[in-house]
């Protein structure tokens, strides 16, 4: 009778990866899989690539559902401190509060574009008079709620940037099922793609192929709404991602993270003694 194998490291949440060494040990053991890491992991990296502190620029984020938290907001700006992208892209700008987060915290030479649907709030009406229980449990109506939202009140966290944050932003106003990275000269210059937008199975399924696309084998695409208590389909989807790599996420945060080619080799390089 065979024993059965070991799970690998960090597949239970509540014992999740320490260190950068245990941390690349996962990847050598190579099994497919969501890895859970303490978001010490991505500090420790990012303190071993810069020797001053690194400084988190940061919004209170907004108090309404539909932003990231602080603990995500660290944990992205510790990933763009380490990959220093050249060109980050995002699915899904909502309120900018994200978009301003990646300006900030990154080099002065990275390029910065986001996505999102623009003015759509002319079916939308009955969104404004759901409830609290209704937001909270419902993911079409959440989604009509965000959508509504991001209406009326437009990229609010934008609207301030000092000149040359505005000129390395570009704001795109369609639905990124239809966004033809070839023609907008994304294939294979984008380091960075962070997917919160639609949450549906088609529409993180399109942007996901999309992001790769843009990656041309190398960089980091992080997901939002892993493990959402609301919106199911993308943890339905992020585990046929699961099946075939592996994925990282932070306990207590909604990012699930996947690193490929070269950025992924030196991701693992960084604050890792030798094996």
């Amino acid at each position: 009778m065979t024993a059965q194998a070991q799970e690998p490291a960090g597949a239970d949440p509540a014992r999740p990866i320490e260190t950068p060494e245990a941390l690349a040990a996962r990847y050598r053991d190579g099994r497919p899989g969501v890895a859970y890491i303490k978001p010490r992991v991505l500090f420790l990296k990012t303190e071993a690539l810069h020797e001053a502190p690194v400084p988190l620029t940061i919004h209170l984020p907004p108090s309404g559902i539909g932003s990231i938290s602080l603990l995500e907001a660290a944990c992205l700006t510790a990933l763009v401190r380490i990959v220093r992208p050249r060109r980050i892209f995002e699915f899904g700008t909502f309120l900018g509060y994200s978009t301003s987060l990646f300006l900030a915290n990154s080099d002065p030479g990275c390029d910065v574009a986001s996505v999102d649907l623009g003015d759509i709030a002319s079916d939308l009406a009955e969104a404004a008079g759901y409830s609290d229980a209704e937001l909270r449990s419902d993911d079409r109506k959440n989604d009509d709620h965000l959508r509504l939202t991001q209406s009326r009140l437009g990229p609010l966290y934008l609207r301030d940037l000092a000149e040359a944050d505005r000129r390395r932003l570009t704001l795109l106003h369609q639905d990124s099922r239809t966004l033809d990275t070839a023609a907008l000269g994304l294939e294979g210059a984008v380091d960075f793609v962070f997917v919160d937008g639609g949450h549906d199975f088609g529409t993180i399924a399109s942007d996901t192929v999309r992001a790769r696309r843009m990656l041309g084998g190398s960089g980091v695409i992080a997901w939002h709404d892993f493990n959402s208590g609301i919106h199911g389909e993308v943890t339905r989807y992020m585990a046929g991602e699961a099946d075939r790599d592996i994925i990282l996420s932070v306990p207590g945060t909604l990012l699930a993270v996947s690193l490929t080619g070269a950025a992924r080799e030196a991701f693992l390089a960084a604050a890792a003694a030798p094996g």
